[in-house]
């Protein structure tokens, strides 16, 4: 079992929450300032202590809007699901802690006119980091623990719906003759059979050209201007590269209602998952006995046990 700081965590890469955790970090740097009055405030006037929480809280607020919306854009391959754990992010606060650390100095020496000491440095680091450190690590703590729960509750009561003989994945006709028969544009009617989706996808080159059975196809996943295209071919995983975005190959698979892109990095074929998982980054949606693991972008996570109520795969 994964330590808690070796497991998944939302890497800070979404605009909404980076503000409103920007604003809680304020408000909270207002409330310890001007309601506890620590680092002697106490013996200053009341409104000159309220005066001085508002300006180091704007100080915290803009600072960590930077870090948590400016820098993600800026360093995309850094703050990416993939790898960003909690110890990840316990790092990066302490991190915005540091530069909201900086902000405060530069600001403390504009408003007094102070000179720029190793004393002032080294206070005004004491006193940012015992503000900011304890909330830091406890809600990191709390907001893993509760997103786990919830996606993985998520997750088991949709695998719940899952139908365990799913008629997707077993081809009612034969492929081979199915392909030939669409390719020449024939119909396959057969005595209790339905006819199946045959994709054929095409790549930039001309030489890349794939022509499966629509449930065959198990996802893609996206790198650059290529894409590497997995399906299953005689029972084994197969795998593609084709110089086609990802964008132009969920838009040739679109007849297929179960191939869904979950994710800006990939596309999934719904009918073909066996098992979903839930951690704090959100669902993991797993493909041909486990070997595959998918994820689902966070702003799809509620919308995707819609995705699989109109393939018609649940109970």
């Amino acid at each position: 079992m994964q330590k808690i700081w070796q497991q998944p965590f939302p890497s800070p890469q979404n605009t909404k929450s980076g503000l409103q955790m920007s604003c809680f970090a304020g408000i909270c740097v207002f409330v310890i300032l001007y309601f506890v009055k620590p680092f002697g405030l106490n013996e200053l006037l009341d409104s000159k202590v309220f005066v001085l929480s508002i300006q180091y809280a704007l100080v915290t607020i803009l600072l960590s809007l930077f870090c948590n919306t400016i820098m993600p854009l800026l360093f995309p391959n850094f703050f990416t699901d993939k790898r960003w754990t909690v110890l990840h992010e316990i790092i990066f606060l302490i991190a915005l802690v540091f530069i909201v650390a900086l902000g405060n100095i530069v600001f403390t020496v504009l408003k007094s006119n102070a000179a720029i000491s190793i004393n002032l440095i080294l206070k005004i680091l004491r006193y940012t980091f015992v503000i900011g450190i304890i909330p830091i690590v406890i809600s990191v703590v709390i907001k893993q623990q509760q997103l786990l729960i919830k996606y993985s509750k998520g997750a088991t009561e949709m695998e719940s719906l899952i139908a365990e003989n799913n008629i997707l994945l077993k081809p009612k006709v034969d492929i081979k003759e199915a392909v030939e028969e669409t390719i020449l544009q024939k119909k396959v009617i057969l005595p209790g059979t339905t006819t199946p989706i045959i994709l054929q996808i095409q790549g930039t080159n001309q030489q890349e050209l794939l022509t499966i059975e629509a449930t065959l196809f198990l996802f893609a996943e996206a790198s650059d201007n290529y894409t590497a295209i997995h399906y299953i071919n005689n029972g084994t995983p197969q795998k593609l590269l084709y110089r086609i975005p990802i964008k132009n190959l969920a838009n040739q698979t679109s007849e297929a209602i179960g191939i869904f892109r979950c994710h800006k990095s990939y596309l999934v074929n719904l009918s073909q998952v066996t098992h979903i998982t839930g951690n704090a980054q959100g669902y993991k949606l797993h493909l041909y006995q486990n070997k595959f693991e998918i994820p689902v972008s966070r702003s799809l996570n509620s919308s995707i046990k819609e995705k699989f109520t109109d393939l018609k795969v649940l109970k």
